[in-house]
């Protein structure tokens, strides 16, 4: 078995990624691909010794080939035939998948052991939550009240940056009075979009229409727009019970 077997052998044995033998060995990742690949025949002293301090083994360990039956399975010794029979190319995709794997597998394992171990480390995802309500009806006023922090329980809805209350019936039974939005912010959404706009000094929940802000509720007229109006972001969601563990 050539040096560069032997270093894949053992590499593997070792539970080391070739991105983890490098930064162990000191050598650069495309020096061991070439050795272990058979396109440097004769590869330097240093690094075959400094490859070998990373695997935990002698320099004599290369001049004596492990026998393969002691080591694998028969598919196991298959897929070596079958890796050795592969170009420089070859290898490397092959070994690109490997490692891959290896490190799904081991964040995989991670984050049982973390679930399982402690349930209070599971996953939390902060949001920025205004107490100041977003006008619904006729209107909130706005100011500049700090948001505070609470923790989701599951991820918010994409490119959500922080909550606001709804209050007021306008724009029931989409959002109703009480309830919590996401939003996203963005100066422009488009027409038949609910958003949070400012307004006449106000924050306003609404649909955007043809030049007027749209209630939901039949009982509340459309808002003309006015000169300061100005769009805040879009709502992309509700933020219900099942997003603060309730």
């Amino acid at each position: 078995m050539e040096l560069g077997e032997l270093i894949s052998v053992y590499r593997r044995q070792a539970g080391l990624t070739i991105d983890e033998l490098a930064a162990k060995s000191g050598v650069p990742k495309g020096t061991i691909n070439k050795i272990i690949g058979g396109i440097t025949k004769a590869p330097t002293l240093d690094n075959v010794k400094a490859i070998a301090r990373a695997l935990g083994l002698r320099l004599a360990d290369f001049d004596d080939e492990p026998q393969l039956a002691e080591f694998f399975t028969a598919s196991e010794q298959k897929i070596i035939e079958n890796y050795r029979n592969l170009d420089e190319h070859g290898r490397e995709m092959v070994d690109l998948v490997i490692d891959g794997e290896l490190k799904r597998i081991a964040q995989k394992s991670q984050s049982a052991h973390t679930l399982n171990s402690d349930e209070d480390s599971a996953i939390r995802f902060p949001m920025p939550y205004y107490r100041q309500a977003s006008s619904v009806g006729f209107g909130d006023w706005a100011d500049s009240e700090c948001a505070e922090k609470i923790m989701l329980v599951k991820e918010p809805p994409f490119g959500a940056a922080f909550i606001i209350p709804v209050n007021g019936d306008s724009m029931e039974p989409t959002y109703p009075d009480g309830c919590k939005v996401f939003v996203r912010p963005q100066h422009e959404i488009r027409d038949g979009q609910v958003g949070i706009f400012f307004m006449d000094g106000k924050l306003w929940l609404k649909e955007l229409g043809n030049k007027e802000l749209i209630s939901h509720n039949d009982r509340y007229p459309p808002q003309p727009f006015r000169e300061d109006l100005r769009c805040w972001g879009l709502v992309v969601g509700i933020c219900d019970d099942s997003y603060l563990g309730i």
